[in-house]
């Protein structure tokens, strides 16, 4: 049975990073704040002391949503899904006093990651392995998840193998030095696939670096442009899975009918929210092939929070064979300011805030 006795030398309060309004950016309105510790004993939760978060745009994008923000992310809130941390208490028999874990809390909640102890349910931590280190294994929870749930079930099959389609499967990743663009590529890479994605001229080495065959600079022309160019020169080289991190799919989407197998998924991660933005899903979903709509297959993928899959992750971490690229390193007490560089836009890869321990 885990070990669930009370700890000792523990402080009656934590510090907490909070906002109360998202008016002008939730950044902006972030303050440093004192609450109790909270009690994993009423709830059977696991307290964790926090020592590294990693930032992602869901974490403040809904609550700055105009109007209905508020209603969607409740506040005052405190920040963040993903983080790594030592157990401090626990009544989940998997876990043991002193372990460092990485954990995901759900999105949009009021308690995430930036106070100095997190309650955690039964499951949303994972081990982390020998060899891994905590800068590496926060980047998984959110970011490592997505692109496995992104690329895994249209490239493995039941049992978790390699598809055999008689070709070299062939995938598309547009935006490669993102967040979430670093891990689809090394996936898709270790999933036996030929990988083309897309960046900045400055990002091109990153991405060839982290294992993608063809790297095109977004900036130079239109990307469909290119892929249409790639295909219709070489039938071929017709892509099996395409997933999109930016929040243009339409045009890209369009494309597909060239580009794209018939056979193929276009998979959106993330959305546009924008007047604009719901137009173009309204594009892809509704607008009949006669009237110019596309025949692509098109799936929106929401992630799921998944130990096993983080645990997947951190086991390839730990193998070498994914590697994430930082972008920044910021302490605790910086952590508006990790945010305003999240929002001008990192230069390629995670950012990450890292606490006292």
């Amino acid at each position: 049975m885990a070990d669930s006795s009370p700890s000792k030398g523990l402080p009656a309060t934590m510090k907490v990073w909070r906002f109360h309004s998202a008016k002008g950016g939730a950044e902006k309105n972030m303050r440093l704040e004192t609450m109790e510790i909270p009690d994993p004993k009423p709830t059977k939760s696991t307290l964790v002391k926090v020592v590294a978060g990693g930032l992602n745009p869901i974490d403040i994008k809904a609550s700055e949503i105009p109007i209905v923000g508020p209603y969607i992310h409740r506040l005052p809130a405190i920040p963040g899904c993903d983080g790594v941390g030592r157990v401090i208490e626990t009544y989940e028999s998997s876990l043991k006093k002193g372990m460092m874990v990485q954990f995901r809390k759900q999105e949009m909640q009021q308690d995430g990651v930036f106070a100095e102890y997190v309650l955690l349910q039964p499951g949303q931590c994972a081990v982390i392995p020998d060899g891994v280190s905590t800068t590496q294994a926060v980047t998984a929870g959110t970011c490592g998840v997505t692109g496995y749930q992104a690329i895994a079930p249209y490239m493995l099959d039941q049992d978790g193998q390699p598809k055999k389609p008689g070709h070299t499967p062939r995938v598309f990743i547009n935006g490669g030095s993102g967040g979430a663009g670093v891990f689809q590529v090394q996936l898709a890479k270790i999933f036996g696939c030929y990988v083309v994605t897309t960046c900045s001229a400055s990002n091109m080495e990153l991405c060839k670096s982290i294992g993608a065959d063809e790297v095109i600079d977004y900036r130079k022309e239109p990307v469909e442009e290119v892929l249409k160019r790639m295909v219709l020169e070489d039938s071929s080289k017709a892509f099996d899975l395409v997933v999109d991190n930016s929040n243009n799919p339409w045009p890209l989407f369009k494309a597909g009918d060239i580009y794209l197998r018939r056979e193929g998924t276009y998979v959106q991660i993330g959305g546009d929210f924008t007047a604009d933005g719901i137009r173009q899903y309204f594009n892809i979903k509704l607008l009949p092939r006669f009237l110019g709509g596309a025949h692509s297959k098109w799936t929106f993928m929401a992630m799921k929070t998944s130990r096993e899959d983080s645990e997947r992750i951190l086991k390839w971490m730990a193998e070498g064979k994914i590697h994430v690229p930082i972008d920044s390193e910021f302490t605790f007490e910086q952590v508006p300011d990790a945010y305003s560089k999240l929002k001008a836009g990192a230069k390629g890869g995670k950012i990450v805030v890292h606490f006292s321990e």
